[in-house]
């Protein structure tokens, strides 16, 4: 399980962030598929705010990584779309 690390210089949304776009690189998160949700990131890294949680994904979202689709989730965006 992986544990934000509060010694880190990271902030805790980008060490989550960190965490999904290693995901996506090693292939355990292929382009179309859904990342994890809110819930199940929270559930993930015990103790972190869900606003924590959302900037995390804003941030995978600004850097043209994923896309969330209104009532049905945040998917990964394929390579050729990543900036």
């Amino acid at each position: 399980m992986p544990e934000i690390d509060r010694t880190s210089r990271l902030y805790p949304y980008e060490q989550i962030a960190a965490w999904i776009t290693h995901r996506i690189h090693n292939g355990d998160l292929r382009p179309g598929m859904p990342i994890p949700s809110e819930t199940t990131l929270q559930q993930e890294f015990p103790g972190t705010a869900r606003t924590t949680i959302r900037r995390a994904v804003r941030h995978l979202r600004d850097l043209g990584l994923v896309e969330t689709l209104p009532r049905r989730g945040t998917y990964v965006l394929p390579p050729q779309d990543h900036q």
